[in-house]
C-alpha cells in the first residue's frame, strides 16, 4: 500500500513541476496591457453552431492516443453593429446552442484589438486591458505558487522518511 502511496506521491510531485513550467512560460508570454488598444464594447448575437476537431486531452494515455482528437461544439457570435467582429463559446451540447441561436440572446463583449497585428481578443464587457492582463497573470501565479508548495511538501516528507530510515 505505501508503494502505491509513494507512486502516487511521486506522480503528482511530476505534474507539480508539469503545471509550474507551464504556468511560469504562459506568465511571460501574457501581452502587458499597453499592447492592446481598447476597440469598444459590442453587443453580439449568436448565429451559427458548429461542431470543432479539438486535441483530447481527457482519459487514459492510451485514450488519448486512439482518439487523439474529440469533437465539441462552439457557438459563433458575431457583431451587431456590422463591424466585423466575432467571437465563439464553446456549448455543451449542440441543441443547447442552437437553442442560443433560436432565443437570439445577446452578449456584451469589450474588443481588444493587439497592437501591430491584425488581431483582436474579446473579453467580459466590464474588464479593461490591464484588468484582462492582471487576471491572466493573477491565474498562472496562483497556479505556481499551488505547485511550488505541493512539491515543497513532497521534498519535506521525503527528507522526513529519509531521516526516520537513517
Amino acid at each position: 500500500m505505501r508503494e502505491k502511496l509513494s507512486a502516487v506521491a511521486m506522480t503528482l510531485a511530476l505534474c507539480a513541476v508539469i503545471v509550474a513550467v507551464i504556468s511560469i512560460r504562459e506568465y511571460i508570454a501574457v501581452r502587458p496591457a499597453d499592447a492592446y488598444e481598447d476597440k469598444g464594447v459590442h453587443t453580439f448575437s449568436p448565429y451559427e453552431v458548429l461542431p470543432v476537431q479539438v486535441k483530447n486531452r481527457t482519459g487514459t494515455s492510451r485514450d488519448r492516443r486512439l482518439r487523439p482528437t474529440k469533437t465539441v461544439y462552439k457557438l459563433y457570435y458575431k457583431s451587431t453593429d456590422g463591424s466585423g467582429y466575432k467571437w465563439s463559446e464553446e456549448v455543451p451540447a449542440k441543441s443547447f446552442g442552437e437553442k442560443r441561436v433560436k432565443e437570439g440572446v445577446t452578449v456584451d463583449r469589450r474588443v481588444l484589438s493587439i497592437t501591430g497585428e491584425n488581431a483582436y481578443i474579446t473579453v467580459e464587457a466590464d474588464q479593461t486591458a490591464e484588468s484582462y492582463t492582471t487576471q491572466c497573470r493573477r491565474r498562472y501565479i496562483l497556479y505556481t505558487v499551488l505547485s511550488a508548495v505541493y512539491i515543497l511538501i513532497f521534498i519535506v516528507l521525503v527528507c522526513k522518511k529519509k531521516i526516520r530510515i537513517s
